[in-house]
Protein backbone atom coordinates (compact mmCIF):
# COMPACT_ATOMS: atom_id res chain seq x y z
CA UNK A 1 0.00 0.00 0.00
CA UNK A 2 2.64 2.41 0.97
CA UNK A 3 5.01 1.55 -1.93
CA UNK A 4 1.82 1.99 -4.44
CA UNK A 5 1.20 5.62 -2.79
CA UNK A 6 4.86 6.38 -3.23
CA UNK A 7 5.22 5.51 -6.81
CA UNK A 8 1.46 6.93 -7.70
CA UNK A 9 3.27 10.34 -6.19
CA UNK A 10 6.66 10.41 -7.75
CA UNK A 11 4.91 9.96 -10.78
CA UNK A 12 3.07 12.40 -10.73
CA UNK A 13 6.01 14.40 -9.71
CA UNK A 14 7.95 13.51 -12.22
CA UNK A 15 4.89 14.23 -14.79
CA UNK A 16 5.01 17.82 -13.15
CA UNK A 17 8.83 18.64 -13.38
CA UNK A 18 10.24 16.05 -15.97
CA UNK A 19 13.38 17.36 -16.06
CA UNK A 20 13.66 18.14 -12.31
CA UNK A 21 15.93 15.80 -10.66
CA UNK A 22 15.80 11.97 -9.22
CA UNK A 23 14.24 9.55 -11.82
CA UNK A 24 10.52 7.52 -10.57
CA UNK A 25 12.47 4.88 -8.77
CA UNK A 26 14.66 7.33 -7.25
CA UNK A 27 11.65 9.62 -6.15
CA UNK A 28 9.44 6.62 -5.32
CA UNK A 29 12.15 5.38 -2.81
CA UNK A 30 12.42 8.65 -0.83
CA UNK A 31 8.96 9.10 -0.84
CA UNK A 32 8.52 5.84 0.68
CA UNK A 33 10.68 5.82 3.36
CA UNK A 34 9.50 9.02 4.80
CA UNK A 35 5.76 7.46 4.21
CA UNK A 36 6.87 4.53 6.12
CA UNK A 37 8.11 6.76 9.24
CA UNK A 38 5.22 9.23 9.08
CA UNK A 39 3.24 6.14 9.11
CA UNK A 40 4.67 4.16 11.82
CA UNK A 41 4.61 7.34 13.78
CA UNK A 42 1.06 7.81 13.06
CA UNK A 43 0.39 4.48 13.99
CA UNK A 44 2.16 4.10 16.84
CA UNK A 45 0.10 7.08 18.60
CA UNK A 46 -3.23 5.51 17.52
CA UNK A 47 -2.02 2.15 19.12
CA UNK A 48 -0.62 3.47 22.31
CA UNK A 49 -3.76 5.68 22.86
CA UNK A 50 -6.01 2.10 21.92
CA UNK A 51 -3.60 0.63 24.87
CA UNK A 52 -3.60 3.36 27.23
CA UNK A 53 0.12 4.73 26.89
CA UNK A 54 1.27 6.99 23.84
CA UNK A 55 4.04 9.05 25.63
CA UNK A 56 5.71 5.64 26.24
CA UNK A 57 4.56 4.17 23.23
CA UNK A 58 6.32 7.04 21.78
CA UNK A 59 9.66 6.69 23.94
CA UNK A 60 9.78 3.33 22.43
CA UNK A 61 9.42 4.75 18.58
CA UNK A 62 11.69 7.33 19.22
CA UNK A 63 14.67 5.20 20.83
CA UNK A 64 14.12 2.57 18.27
CA UNK A 65 14.77 4.69 16.00
CA UNK A 66 17.59 6.74 16.93
CA UNK A 67 19.64 3.86 17.19
CA UNK A 68 18.77 2.35 14.29
CA UNK A 69 19.53 5.62 12.65
CA UNK A 70 23.22 4.57 13.49
CA UNK A 71 23.29 0.84 14.20
CA UNK A 72 21.08 -0.66 10.65
CA UNK A 73 19.24 -3.75 10.57
CA UNK A 74 17.35 -5.71 8.71
CA UNK A 75 13.99 -4.34 7.21
CA UNK A 76 10.67 -5.93 5.92
CA UNK A 77 9.97 -6.64 2.24
CA UNK A 78 6.84 -4.41 2.93
CA UNK A 79 6.92 -0.80 3.85
CA UNK A 80 3.77 -1.35 5.02
CA UNK A 81 4.12 -4.14 6.96
CA UNK A 82 6.79 -2.44 8.99
CA UNK A 83 4.38 0.27 9.82
CA UNK A 84 2.00 -1.73 11.38
CA UNK A 85 4.24 -4.19 12.63
CA UNK A 86 6.74 -1.65 14.65
CA UNK A 87 4.03 0.24 15.36
CA UNK A 88 2.28 -2.70 17.38
CA UNK A 89 5.72 -3.40 18.73
CA UNK A 90 5.89 0.67 19.97
CA UNK A 91 2.91 0.43 21.85
CA UNK A 92 2.71 -2.69 23.16
CA UNK A 93 6.32 -2.41 24.86
CA UNK A 94 5.03 -0.29 27.42
CA UNK A 95 3.15 -3.17 28.46
CA UNK A 96 5.78 -5.23 29.45
CA UNK A 97 7.18 -5.02 33.06
CA UNK A 98 10.54 -5.11 33.67
CA UNK A 99 13.02 -5.07 37.24
CA UNK A 100 15.86 -2.51 37.84
CA UNK A 101 17.90 -5.85 37.30
CA UNK A 102 15.86 -6.94 34.37
CA UNK A 103 16.61 -3.51 32.86
CA UNK A 104 20.28 -3.47 33.65
CA UNK A 105 20.66 -6.91 32.52
CA UNK A 106 18.39 -6.60 29.22
CA UNK A 107 20.67 -3.49 28.43
CA UNK A 108 23.67 -4.92 29.19
CA UNK A 109 22.72 -7.78 26.86
CA UNK A 110 21.97 -5.44 24.25
CA UNK A 111 24.98 -3.64 24.83
CA UNK A 112 27.39 -6.97 23.70
CA UNK A 113 24.84 -7.38 20.56
CA UNK A 114 25.40 -3.96 19.49
CA UNK A 115 29.21 -4.36 20.01
CA UNK A 116 29.58 -7.79 18.40
CA UNK A 117 27.10 -6.93 15.51
CA UNK A 118 26.27 -3.13 14.95
CA UNK A 119 26.29 -1.62 12.38
CA UNK A 120 24.70 -4.11 10.10
CA UNK A 121 25.22 -1.88 6.86
CA UNK A 122 21.81 -1.25 5.47
CA UNK A 123 19.64 1.75 2.93
CA UNK A 124 19.70 3.37 6.13
CA UNK A 125 22.97 3.81 6.01
CA UNK A 126 24.53 6.51 3.51
CA UNK A 127 28.60 5.74 3.22
CA UNK A 128 29.70 8.96 5.83
CA UNK A 129 32.46 10.32 7.48
CA UNK A 130 30.49 8.65 10.17
CA UNK A 131 31.11 4.78 9.10
CA UNK A 132 34.01 4.42 11.04
CA UNK A 133 32.12 5.61 14.26
CA UNK A 134 28.93 3.82 13.72
CA UNK A 135 29.55 1.05 16.02
CA UNK A 136 30.31 3.27 18.68
CA UNK A 137 28.32 5.41 18.72
CA UNK A 138 25.78 2.86 18.43
CA UNK A 139 27.12 1.52 21.46
CA UNK A 140 27.00 5.20 23.62
CA UNK A 141 23.33 4.88 22.53
CA UNK A 142 22.80 1.45 24.51
CA UNK A 143 25.00 2.87 27.37
CA UNK A 144 22.39 5.85 27.93
CA UNK A 145 20.04 3.25 29.31
CA UNK A 146 22.49 2.50 32.54
CA UNK A 147 21.80 5.98 32.89
CA UNK A 148 18.06 6.41 32.11
CA UNK A 149 17.07 3.16 33.39
CA UNK A 150 14.21 3.25 31.77
CA UNK A 151 12.10 -0.49 30.86
CA UNK A 152 10.90 1.13 27.78
CA UNK A 153 14.37 2.11 26.04
CA UNK A 154 15.75 -1.34 27.15
CA UNK A 155 13.13 -3.30 25.27
CA UNK A 156 13.25 -0.38 22.52
CA UNK A 157 17.07 -1.36 22.30
CA UNK A 158 16.95 -5.02 22.56
CA UNK A 159 14.45 -5.11 19.39
CA UNK A 160 16.60 -3.26 17.56
CA UNK A 161 19.42 -5.33 18.42
CA UNK A 162 17.32 -8.50 17.37
CA UNK A 163 17.49 -7.01 14.01
CA UNK A 164 21.20 -7.07 13.80
CA UNK A 165 21.67 -10.34 14.16
CA UNK A 166 22.23 -12.70 11.54
CA UNK A 167 19.42 -14.67 9.80
CA UNK A 168 18.85 -18.18 9.37
CA UNK A 169 20.05 -18.93 5.30
CA UNK A 170 22.68 -16.08 5.52
CA UNK A 171 22.68 -12.20 4.92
Amino acid sequence: MLEKLSKRIATAIKKADPDGPGSVEVLTYAIGIKLNWYSGLILTILFGWILGDVLNALLAFFSFVVLRKFSGGLHFKSLTVCAIFSAALFASIPLIQLSHDGVMLLTTITAAIVLCVAPRKSVDLNPSELDPYLKWISIAIVLTNFIIQSPVVALSFSAQAILLLPQKGGE
